[in-house]
């Protein structure tokens, strides 16, 4: 048998036939779970955020992260859980966070997670973090206004109002 060159090898591949693959077709539906009643205004600041989230963290003993997507008047989509991790840690999937964004059409979302431990500072690791979903936020035109971390007692802390962080956008009035 012939031993052959590469080129003959490359010619040969290029001129067989590939086979015929099946591509998938898809949709997306976003299917309402439930609703919240939250009031009547947008938010004005952190502590009115948190006061829709605390209830959904008050008993978790295992550390979540929820995103809360919001119109161009700071008055909530939805929001899910897009982690949840166990009792000092939570991996947060950058694209998972986004794609709940995507899909209610938000304009910007608020981030949310609790500290198990009941301390709501937030550790290096979490400011890390929140520079990653500020970068991907501003890729994707849909900004970080903040991520606020949730402790015991009514206790949280706002990136954005403690300056942890800059926020690349215009402060809502």
């Amino acid at each position: 048998m012939k031993k052959q060159t590469q080129k003959e090898k490359i010619d040969s591949m290029m001129h067989r036939p590939i086979p015929k693959k099946k591509v998938g077709i898809v949709t997306l539906k976003m299917v309402r779970e439930g609703t919240a009643l939250y009031g009547t205004e947008r938010f004005h600041n952190a502590k009115d955020a948190v006061q829709v989230v605390r209830p959904m963290f008050e008993r978790c003993i295992r550390e979540m992260m929820a995103v809360m997507s919001l119109d161009a008047k700071m008055t909530p989509l939805a929001l899910e859980v897009v982690a949840v991790g166990n009792v000092s840690s939570c991996y947060i999937d950058i694209s998972e966070l986004y794609k709940h964004a995507i899909l209610n059409n938000a304009t910007g979302i608020i981030c949310f997670h609790n500290h198990p431990s009941g301390e709501p500072e937030a550790s290096q690791s979490d400011i890390r973090m929140t520079r990653r979903i500020v970068e991907a936020g501003q890729l994707l035109g849909i900004p970080l206004y903040d991520h606020i971390v949730v402790g015991d007692g009514g206790r949280y802390q706002s990136m954005r109002e403690e300056g942890l962080l800059d926020f690349p956008y215009q402060e809502v009035a």
